[in-house]
């Protein structure tokens, strides 16, 4: 639990404390004070985060996040420092941007090299912790939070078009992308350098895709004993040094179960707490799936249930410390199930990962994917009858050329794919928000991902494109954020390097029926978790909470929408809102739709329209969405 940020002014004269807003705003990430650090023109500030200094104070260090190598990094340096910031600092001492290759775990670093007349950023290889960055003709900005950078005045509360269009396809902001016009996020396992004189690069030291290229060989004993080892290895990497309570996330899923099975394997028995949170009437499944395997664990449980009247009780909290809008709906029971934790603990572990990992979701499968056979022939003769008309179109009509070029570039299954998870398809978005329509490109966003076409699988590919995207965009997103804001220790072992790349080493089919998603992990732990938990299929629920969406309270909100702040800007078309909510109850998605609006609403009244504070608003949601647009 920590942050760092930092600013470059365009000289000492024009230095004026904007760090100290910045750090004031991460407050709530740390209990400690904040340090500052000022070189020149440059002042860099931590909230609780680690730092460090060379021998003749040239090299400044600071790192929010851990190392879980720290050990055989100083053993490699012959250190007996355990300070995680003096390793980092000293292995790039030695070894310059390559120490990235050789360090592991959860961080993002800031580094300022006075010999070399650099500023180097970097962020751990899966995502973990966040890092945005700022630049234009007068400062450099970078902190581990959005509001951060917008604390400071010096960037415009302007909304990114692209990233909203973008939003509104996935339900998330994706890759480097970020909501406020000018601010990036630094993508996972890479790292920007700034040259004090005023170049900057971004480079990636990881590869997540060359893992894919070399299958695992071996027979499926050996491949289950590594499996064990590693994520044993990995639990163990996770865990705190202290006697203290552990919080489990329970959801009911095989992936939650796991990570309980082996801490229960690994620790003391008092020393385990489960917690889960369900949504009264709606996912009893979950809830008793949870119960039971804490009960065959013997681990002690606690649960708590959303009801219909208190699900938007906090939304204002959640979306102020989120930074970004998010539509998953299990938002609401991430932030209870973090408040229930931070009463009895200080580390949390959750399941997170496993699904995109192991393949665990249907949406994978041949269940929830139109990926037969017969359809793939038919996909791969069009793709190549569009090849063929190309030449003939750019005489005719060169922009369906342009179109037909685009498509026979992309894989016509990832494309599907893709589609198959949009909140908004193209036509619906053309009538929700003319102005949004068009500017996000699903078969040109693919084309971003350069090294797609060393993953052969086509389940591999979806996993792939889940990791980079949906995993740390969405949930990885809304865990930090919001574990964070309680003042506790997220663990994720599933996210470890050495998990990581050793699954996605295991080869994967082309198609997966239901029955053989998480194929890898329900034999690993057959033996150690109830059958019924092992077999448990995770679908996708279009109708998760619909009926909670098309009535009070939730419907008072969505009324409130028409005459909203997205519509005073010309960003959602106030007939279609109108007829979207006359149709509430008919249409299967209509309530998703107005629910990802609505998230978009609330952060757009809070980070564009109002002015940015270090505490979350006291007001409810229902009074922020009554304020002038």
């Amino acid at each position: 639990m920590s942050g760092i940020a930092g600013i470059v002014y365009p000289d000492l004269f024009q230095m004026n404390d904007l760090i100290k807003p910045m750090v004031k705003t991460l407050k709530h990430r740390c209990l400690e004070e904040p340090a500052i650090h000022t070189y020149k023109n440059i002042q860099i500030g931590g909230c609780g985060s680690q730092t460090a200094y060379s021998r003749n104070k040239s090299i400044f260090c600071a790192i929010d996040g851990t190392l879980t190598n720290s050990k055989e990094i100083a053993q490699a340096m012959r250190m007996k420092s355990t300070s995680h910031a003096e390793l980092v600092l000293k292995a790039y001492e030695l070894l310059d941007t390559k120490f990235l290759e050789k360090i592991e775990g959860d961080f993002a670093i800031a580094i300022l090299d006075q010999n070399k007349k650099k500023l180097l950023l970097a962020r751990d290889r899966i995502g973990r912790r966040p890092l945005y960055w700022f630049q234009d003709n007068h400062h450099f900005i970078f902190a581990s939070e959005l509001k951060a950078i917008l604390s400071t005045g010096a960037v415009p509360q302007t909304a990114a078009i692209d990233a909203l269009s973008a939003y509104l396809f996935f339900g998330y902001i994706p890759q480097d992308m970020s909501p406020i016009k000018g601010i990036n996020k630094l993508l996972p396992a890479h790292f920007l350098q700034l040259h004090l004189e005023g170049s900057k690069t971004i480079e990636s030291y990881w590869s997540y895709s060359s893992y894919f290229e070399h299958p695992t060989k071996g027979s499926k004993e050996q491949i289950l004993g590594n499996l064990s080892k590693i994520f044993e290895s990995s639990i163990k990497q996770c865990l705190p040094n202290k006697e203290e309570k552990i919080g489990c996330f329970m959801s009911g899923g095989l992936g939650s179960a796991s990570v309980a099975h082996y801490l229960k394997k690994l620790s003391k028995n008092d020393r385990i707490l489960s917690y889960s949170v369900g949504f009264l009437n709606e996912n009893e499944g979950d809830i008793e799936a949870a119960k039971l395997i804490s009960s065959s664990l013997n681990i002690p449980q606690e649960t708590y249930k959303i009801t219909q009247d208190t699900f938007a009780n906090d939304l204002v909290k959640i979306n102020w410390y989120l930074d970004e809008p998010i539509a998953d709906l299990n938002v609401v029971a991430t932030w209870k199930l973090c408040e229930m934790a931070s009463k009895n603990t200080k580390t949390v572990f959750s399941g997170m990962g496993s699904d995109e990992l192991f393949a665990g979701h249907s949406r994978y499968t041949t269940k929830e994917q139109d990926a037969s056979l017969i359809r793939q022939i038919a996909l791969n003769w069009l793709h190549r009858l569009q090849r063929a008309l190309i030449p003939i179109m750019q005489r005719v009509y060169k922009p369906f050329a342009y179109e037909l070029m685009k498509e026979s570039r992309t894989d016509p299954l990832q494309s599907s794919y893709l589609k198959a998870n949009a909140y908004f398809d193209e036509a619906e978005l053309a009538k929700a928000s003319p102005k949004l329509r068009g500017i996000f490109d699903p078969e040109v966003f693919l084309h971003k991902f350069h090294h797609l076409f060393r993953v052969q699988s086509t389940v591999a590919s979806y996993l792939y494109f889940d990791v980079k995207t949906r995993l740390v965009d969405c949930y990885i997103h809304q865990y930090e954020r919001l574990t964070t804001a309680h003042q506790i220790d997220w663990q994720s072992p599933f996210l470890n390097r050495g998990v990581v790349e050793y699954l996605a080493s295991l080869p994967e089919p082309n198609f997966l029926k239901e029955e053989e998603a998480a194929g890898y992990l329900k034999s690993l732990m057959e033996n150690s978790l109830p059958d019924q938990i092992i077999q448990r299929p995770k679908r996708t629920r279009q109708l998760f909470l619909k009926s909670w969406m098309e009535n009070s309270p939730m419907k008072d909100l969505f009324l409130k929408l028409p005459n909203g702040t997205l519509v005073d800007n010309g960003l959602v078309s106030q007939n279609w809102l109108k007829d979207q909510i006359n149709h509430l109850g008919y249409a299967n998605d209509t309530h998703r739709k107005l629910w990802s609006i609505l998230q978009l609403e609330i952060w757009f009244r809070l980070f564009i329209n109002r002015p940015i504070d270090s505490k979350p608003p006291e007001i409810t949601v229902s009074d922020l969405l009554d304020e002038p647009a």
